[in-house]
């Protein structure tokens, strides 16, 4: 399966803002730490998943 379909079909199951950073919470079977930024081509960078 795709990162990015696995996580853009899952489930929102909260949602946390500490300090500068904003997380979300998802519900799939991969476990995946994700660095996202307001970059001009707005796209996310995975920076492990298992």
């Amino acid at each position: 399966m795709h990162a990015g379909t696995a996580l853009a079909d899952a489930p929102v199951t909260g949602k946390l803002r500490a300090g500068d950073g904003s997380y979300t919470g998802i519900d799939t079977d991969l476990v995946v730490e994700i660095l996202a930024g307001s970059g001009r081509h707005g796209t996310l960078t995975v920076t492990r998943m298992r």
